[in-house]
């Protein structure tokens, strides 16, 4: 590789993804408390978002005090390249492009929508969409 290139997403295989194994499928970054980002990477399968806690938590631990410890889920198939957020029953509520979603509410989410849990907002980059 060329210095300074930077490699591309990896290409997803149609049997790694009947095989059933975690596919890579996006990020979620925020900028709010660190001006350089942080990156949580999406699986494929169920992704569970929630407050961090000691026995382990979520898939992707929040330090948000305002973020429930099973806040919400995202299920992502890289097969149909569709990604959805599920509210678990959240205290604060999860939004999408700032309209509430209610618990057990199933939504698509898109590159570049707008995903807020707690006090926390991400900007979902999905790399198949």
């Amino acid at each position: 590789m060329v210095p300074g290139a930077v490699a591309g997403p990896p290409m997803v295989s149609s049997a790694a993804v009947a095989a059933g194994s975690r596919v890579l499928v996006g990020f979620l970054v925020t900028f709010q408390n660190d001006p350089g980002g942080s990156f949580w990477p999406v699986y494929s399968g169920r992704t569970q978002l929630g407050r961090a806690a000691a026995d382990g938590g979520p898939d992707i631990a929040l330090p948000d005090a305002s973020a429930s410890s099973r806040h919400a889920s995202i299920h992502a198939d890289p097969a149909t390249g569709q990604a959805f957020i599920e509210d678990d029953g959240s205290r604060n509520g999860t939004f999408l492009n700032e309209q509430r979603l209610s618990p057990g509410d199933r939504r698509q989410v898109r590159d570049n929508d707008r995903l807020r849990l707690g006090s926390t907002t991400f900007v979902v980059k999905l790399l198949v969409s």
